[in-house]
């Protein structure tokens, strides 16, 4: 498996182990997204998180785990220190009846306070699939303003029954992600932040691949990703899945058929039609 046997010594060290909210999923340390030292504190400086690759930076993405109640604190900070004007969330607080990660952000208007950070909800809307959330996170006298986009049907594991509801989830997002170009790399966490978080950041990239250059590799980027971050792509499902989307893509981004009366113009331009490049 790509990434095996590179170093997560930071990640394994005693102060740090109570923040990863599973053993078999740790960041390595060249790829880890550090912390700022809060006065040379061990461990202050770790969250579980590493930077991605995408399709133009070796640094394009953030992938992290869903946050746990004592980490809380540490995931905005990384939201605050890294500057980043998106996170995505694609697993639930709850699922099948266990916890999945830490209700992080505010439930009303109330605002939460997590160390120096304030945080606080200004908007949402409730779509069939996902939730869109506008967060304001404050500092002193300085702030900064954060769009949540929260995908509610994907099961841990497993992969949404349909391409097309992720797809438009997906389209919402970069155009999202297309007006927003200043600020550090968007923030991906599923639970464990490899198998969901993975297979949306592939996607992405992928996509957009597909859209500028014309061609896909999705088993050299599945691969790349690994060696930032164990587990990415976790599941035969989630890559198969990750194919079923390409393919969907494509579908609807197929010209319309020809229509009968249309096609004795295309068979008169295309008398030799095996030198066509499809």
């Amino acid at each position: 498996m790509e990434g095996q046997g590179q170093s997560q010594t930071v990640a394994s060290a005693p102060e740090n182990s109570a923040k990863n909210r599973y053993r078999n999923v740790l960041p390595y340390d060249w790829s880890r997204v550090p912390l700022r030292s809060l006065g040379g504190a061990p461990g202050s400086d770790y969250i579980n998180a590493s930077f991605m690759p995408g399709l133009w930076s070796p640094r394009e993405f953030i992938a992290t785990q869903g946050p746990l109640p004592q980490t809380v604190g540490d995931f905005w900070r990384l939201v605050w220190e890294q500057q980043s004007h998106t996170l995505v969330m694609l697993t639930n607080c709850m699922e099948l009846g266990r916890v999945k990660c830490e209700h992080y952000w505010p439930l009303d208007a109330q605002p939460c306070t997590h160390g120096h950070l304030q945080v606080t909800l200004e908007g949402e809307k409730v779509m069939e699939n996902w939730t869109v959330r506008d967060l304001k996170l404050r500092h002193e006298q300085k702030t900064l303003s954060v769009r949540q986009f929260h995908y509610v049907a994907w099961p841990d594991h497993g992969v949404p029954h349909s391409p097309d509801p992720l797809l438009a989830f997906w389209k919402v997002l970069r155009q999202w992600l297309d007006k927003t170009p200043e600020g550090g790399p968007p923030i991906v966490h599923c639970s464990a932040g490899v198998g969901r978080t993975g297979t949306l950041i592939a996607l992405d990239v992928l996509l957009r691949q597909l859209e500028c250059e014309g061609v896909v590799g999705p088993y050299s980027f599945v691969k790349k990703m690994r060696e930032s971050r164990p587990l990415m792509v976790q599941t035969e499902a989630q890559y198969v899945f990750l194919h079923q989307c390409l393919l969907r893509f494509l579908q609807q981004s197929a010209p319309p058929p020809v229509q009968k009366n249309e096609a004795v113009y295309e068979n008169l331009l295309f008398e030799n039609d095996e030198a066509v490049d499809v």
